[in-house]
C-alpha cells in the first residue's frame, strides 16, 4: 500500500498494519487480554482475527480487548469484533472492549454496537491496568515500539498469582530489538509489571522454549522403536 501525501508534498509513513502486539492470560476470572496495534483494514482483518481467535481459545471465560492503540478501523474490523463476539458466545464465554481509540468508539457508537460490546469498568480494571502499562512502553507513535516492530509473534505475559512469565517473540539479529535495545525493552516491561502489581516478572524467549520443546520431543518420540 502506498503512503498518502501530506498537503506540502511530502509523503507521511506507512501505515502499520495491524497485529496483536501482547497478549495476557492468568487474568482474574479466567480471562485473557490482547493489546491491538495499527490499523484494521480488509487486508489486515484476517491475520488479526487468527490471532484473537487464538487468545479467546487460550481463556476460559473470555477476552479483553485493549483497541486504544488502533490508528484506523474500517467496516471490515466491525465485522471482526462482531465475529469475535458470535464465537466468544458460541463458547460460552464473552468479547469485551476495555479501551478504545477515538475512532473505533466512534465506529462503535455509530453503528450501534458500543454498548454490547463495551465492558464494565469495574469488572475490567485489572484488566485495562495491565493492559495501559504494558501499552505506555510497548507502543509508539505509528505502532509497536522499537524492540518488538522486528519481531515475528505477539509478547505473551502469563500471570500466575503475583508473577509474571514474559516470552518474547522472535527478532532478527543486528536490529533494534536485538541485544541491547531488547535488554531495555525487558527492563521497561518489567517495571510496568511491577507498577500494575506483579512482584516477581520472569523473562524467556519463545526461540529457545521452541528449541527446548523439539529437544525433549514428546515421551513417545523420546523412546523411540522398542
Amino acid at each position: 500500500m502506498t503512503a498518502p501525501l501530506h498537503p506540502d508534498g511530502h509523503r507521511l509513513q506507512t501505515p502499520a498494519p495491524a497485529r496483536t502486539l501482547l497478549t495476557l492470560d492468568g487474568l482474574p476470572g479466567g480471562r485473557a487480554a490482547a493489546l491491538v496495534v495499527g490499523e484494521i483494514t480488509d487486508t489486515t482483518a484476517p491475520p488479526l482475527r487468527r490471532s484473537l481467535l487464538a487468545a479467546l481459545g487460550s481463556s476460559a471465560h473470555g477476552l479483553d480487548l485493549d483497541l486504544s492503540a488502533v490508528a484506523f478501523c474500517d467496516i471490515a474490523g466491525l465485522h471482526l469484533l462482531l465475529d469475535l463476539r458470535a464465537r466468544a458466545l458460541e463458547k460460552g464465554r464473552t468479547l469485551r472492549v476495555t479501551a478504545a481509540s477515538p475512532l473505533v468508539r466512534q465506529l462503535l457508537e455509530a453503528t450501534a454496537c458500543w454498548i454490547p460490546l463495551a465492558a464494565d469498568p469495574a469488572s475490567s480494571a485489572p484488566s485495562l491496568m495491565l493492559t495501559t502499562e504494558l501499552r505506555r512502553v510497548l507502543v509508539r507513535p505509528g505502532g509497536a515500539s522499537p524492540a518488538l516492530r522486528g519481531a515475528g509473534g505477539t509478547l505473551q505475559v502469563r500471570l500466575e498469582g503475583a508473577t509474571a512469565t514474559v516470552t518474547w517473540p522472535a527478532v532478527p539479529s543486528g536490529t533494534a530489538a536485538d541485544g541491547p535495545g531488547l535488554r531495555l525493552a525487558r527492563a521497561a516491561v518489567a517495571s510496568a509489571l511491577h507498577r500494575a502489581g506483579l512482584r516477581t516478572v520472569r523473562h524467556r524467549s519463545a526461540a529457545a522454549t521452541r528449541a527446548r520443546t523439539a529437544l525433549s520431543g514428546p515421551p513417545a518420540a523420546r523412546r523411540g522403536p522398542g
